[in-house]
């Protein structure tokens, strides 16, 4: 007796996106990064590998060095840069299974929104135009609570993770997610493999196609180039030109994503 081997899960993308091309739909992706704070030779590969695809960099304001300003400093018409918190630290109590908060209610709203007022007057400073209003809150929590307040002050997007439920999430706070992280974080961050990781993305684009969940949100990917190893690093390269040659499927800039105005 035989039994079937596991199929490519890189054929099953090609599949999806070949669905998707069937339908007379063309399947839209993303790409977003975090925990960016300085330059080196991983963000240099990082910026040379999206440069076709588009790169949303989400900056954490506080430990902010010169070396990333300058080095995006120059014309790089695909990278826009987003607010990733204002220092990543954890302020939820612990040993209460609450996982790790930045943007809690434990401390007060007042105190996060005072940091986040501070994180993006830096990042405005120092990005100028390159820089959306757009917040990634670390660790993807984020209380709903502050969703009227972060409209108030002229986010124009919130960023986490999964499908997104609305469209906006309160009048003027558009909500676009990422939905697939080639890393595995628990005990030591290393990439996820294959199988997990495009099962994720096509699960993701799989249900948009049948209006499961919101077929006009973009499929996000979410690396975080500071802890890529090198298998992550050749996946990632190969999904990039995996998408940009195949006729069903288009990489979205983040400044047509995010609605620049002129």
């Amino acid at each position: 007796m035989t039994t079937d081997s596991p199929q490519d899960p890189w054929l099953l993308l090609d599949e999806e996106l070949h669905a998707w091309q069937r339908s007379g739909r063309c399947a839209t992706l993303w790409w977003r990064d975090d925990d960016a704070v300085a330059a080196g030779p991983l963000l240099d590969r990082l910026m040379s590998l999206c440069r076709d695809t588009g790169l949303l960099l989400a900056v954490i304001p506080e430990p902010l060095q010169a070396s990333l300003v300058e080095a995006l400093a120059e014309d790089k018409p695909f990278v826009r840069v987003a607010q990733h918190g204002y220092a990543h630290i954890n302020h939820a109590p612990r040993g209460r299974g609450l996982g790790a908060w930045e943007l809690g209610m434990h401390r007060g709203e007042q105190a996060v929104l005072a940091d986040l007022d501070a994180g993006r007057r830096i990042l405005e400073t120092v990005f100028g135009e390159t820089f959306l209003p757009v917040l990634v809150p670390p660790w993807n929590h984020v209380a709903p609570e502050l969703h009227a307040a972060l409209a108030a002050r002229g986010y124009r997007a919130l960023s986490t993770e999964g499908a997104r439920t609305a469209r906006e999430l309160v009048p003027g706070l558009l909500s676009i997610n990422g939905h697939c992280d080639p890393i595995r974080w628990k005990s030591g961050a290393r990439f996820a493999g294959e199988q997990k990781t495009l099962t994720s993305l096509v699960e993701h684009l799989r249900q948009r196609r049948l209006a499961v969940v919101d077929s006009d949100e973009p499929t996000g990917f979410v690396t975080h180039h500071r802890d890529l190893d090198e298998a992550g690093w050749v996946f990632s390269e190969r999904l990039a030109t995996t998408i940009k040659a195949h006729p069903g499927a288009v990489w979205v800039m983040p400044s047509e994503l995010f609605a620049e105005k002129a």
